[in-house]
């Protein structure tokens, strides 16, 4: 008896040994920290990232116009690091909104396209910048939500009217979603030309937004929605998700 209990405990010794061998720790193949810039001008808010079946990268985030004066050309910086500080890549894109007034808030979306070093990112630092803008816009669009549901495509819609409030029309009226999960981070985007694109004063257009990035509406929590034109803004509405 003892001399099976012996071999049954060497066994199982070795089984320990060869399990430890062949499941090393896990390794984590994203970025595991993220670094944000800030200055006098803008700051940079409820970001947050994921990697789609792709292997691009997609970093959502606000930036807030801090200044007493509107900016343009309003763009946000990723710079992406390995394990050991290694500069891999930098990438830079505009926000969303062509002008942001003092104490707007403009989202934008970076995308990590080095689909070979995707996985060995591990850090990346934002910064924010913009050109101060002649003259700010008017808010004189308003924004209306009509509802949202997300099929089971994966596919979050969004129906809206958009109302000029100016006395000019507004040409090229657009509408940009922001989604949001239950924390607050930014986690998609989407946008929409209005129907019809021009809207003449006192009067409104419709619009319907298709947000297509199926592995991240489900965390949907609530939308902020937000019009621009080549000559006004709307203030921003925030909205629960059903």
């Amino acid at each position: 008896m003892m001399l099976g209990f012996s071999i049954v405990m060497i066994l199982l010794l070795i089984l320990a040994i060869f399990s430890s061998i062949s499941s090393p720790a896990t390794n984590h193949t994203y970025a595991t920290q993220m670094t944000l810039a800030a200055d006098d001008d803008v700051r940079i808010q409820n970001t947050s990232s994921f990697i789609d079946e792709s292997s691009i990268m997609h970093i959502y985030g606000e930036i807030v116009n801090t200044s007493n004066r509107s900016l343009s050309n309003v763009s946000a910086k990723g710079s992406f690091y390995d394990n050991s500080g290694k500069l891999l890549n930098e990438y830079q894109r505009d926000c969303e909104l062509p002008t942001v007034n003092p104490g707007g808030i403009c989202p934008f979306e970076i995308l990590y396209i080095d689909t070979k070093t995707t996985m060995v990112v591990k850090d990346f630092k934002l910064s924010a910048v913009g050109t101060p803008a002649a003259k700010g816009k008017p808010n004189a669009l308003k924004v209306f939500s009509e509802g949202s549901k997300l099929d089971i495509s994966g596919f979050y819609y969004i129906n809206g009217r958009i109302l000029n409030g100016g006395s000019e029309t507004s040409s090229l009226t657009t509408v940009v979603a922001t989604l949001y999960d239950k924390d607050g981070k930014v986690i998609a985007l989407g946008r929409a030309l209005a129907e019809p694109v021009s809207i003449s004063p006192d009067n409104r257009a419709s619009f319907g937004i298709a947000v297509t990035e199926k592995k991240q509406t489900y965390k949907a929590n609530s939308y902020s929605l937000v019009a621009y034109s080549n000559q006004y803004l709307s203030p921003p509405i925030t909205v629960m998700s059903k």
